[in-house]
């Protein structure tokens, strides 16, 4: 195994936003990481792309393997943070209308990198860029119990259409989590979550990927287009599509036993 890897991250590139994450998460499992060091990297990895892709012209991410831990050093160049503290609080935000639209931009990116880390510091100008150093212990925490519900229980008893017809779905479902902002899923779903959006930006299967999810169900009748589907069978995250409302989808999977994440 390489013992230091590295990444260039182009700034406004949504169409490939979340696909470095997405590759080191899958050199991290690859390398017989545990699960849960691989899920807290990859968050991280995703909210710092994120955050170079709607803040920067470009950044870089440089990742050191060591004995007890993964250390993330991400560096850019772009608008940097006035106020880092500000910065840290979940919500604030500096992002435009335009990256809002596509999911992004809730205030969650610092808040969700911290809440990952064993150690965090950031170093900022104004005007020049930001850097981050970021570590990881490696320890082997354990995943969230069943509910005994599946993904294909809840599709037969709601009648839902299969999307990614070949994936699986026979997965206990840990839980539910509703929510349309892409930070606040990555920060507060749990691994084997079913997830309810009205998203249908591509960057929904990456986040799901990232945090492991059962799958998604994608309500109101908005149907993903090919771009999204194709990515979700790369991500390997079964989608399951209805008109219904999101809050009557809750409602039918709170009937079936599953409860919100606590």
């Amino acid at each position: 195994m390489r013992p230091v890897q590295f990444y260039h991250i182009k700034g406004r590139d949504f169409l490939n936003a979340g696909r470095t994450s997405t590759t080191i998460k899958r050199f991290l499992r690859e390398n017989g990481y545990p699960p849960q060091v691989i899920q807290r990297v990859a968050i991280i990895a995703y909210e710092a792309e994120i955050n170079i892709t709607c803040y920067t012209d470009h950044g870089y991410f440089f990742l050191y393997f060591l004995d007890d831990r993964v250390r993330i050093v991400v560096k850019d160049r772009g608008q940097g943070i006035e106020d880092i503290d500000l910065a840290m609080q979940e919500g604030f935000s500096t992002a435009s209308d335009e990256i809002r639209k596509l999911g992004f931009g809730a205030g969650m990116g610092l808040a969700n990198i911290k809440k990952n880390a064993d150690r965090l510091t950031i170093r900022s100008v104004p005007g020049v860029g930001t850097v981050l150093e970021i570590d990881v212990l490696i320890n082997s925490e354990g995943r969230s119990d069943s509910m005994g519900t599946t993904l294909r229980d809840v599709m037969e008893r709601a009648n839902l259409e299969f999307l990614t017809d070949g994936l699986d779905i026979d997965m206990n479902l840990t839980g539910g989590y509703a929510g349309d902002l892409l930070s606040d899923v990555n920060a507060n779903s749990s691994a084997g979550n079913v997830w309810v959006t009205v998203l249908t930006h591509p960057n929904v299967t990456a986040v799901a990927g990232l945090k492991e999810l059962a799958g998604v169900i994608i309500a109101g009748g908005i149907r993903p287009g090919a771009d999204f589907i194709e990515k979700a069978y790369a991500e390997k995250i079964p989608i399951l599509f209805t008109e219904m409302s999101a809050f009557d989808v809750v409602a039918m999977l709170a009937s079936l036993g599953v409860s919100g994440n606590s």
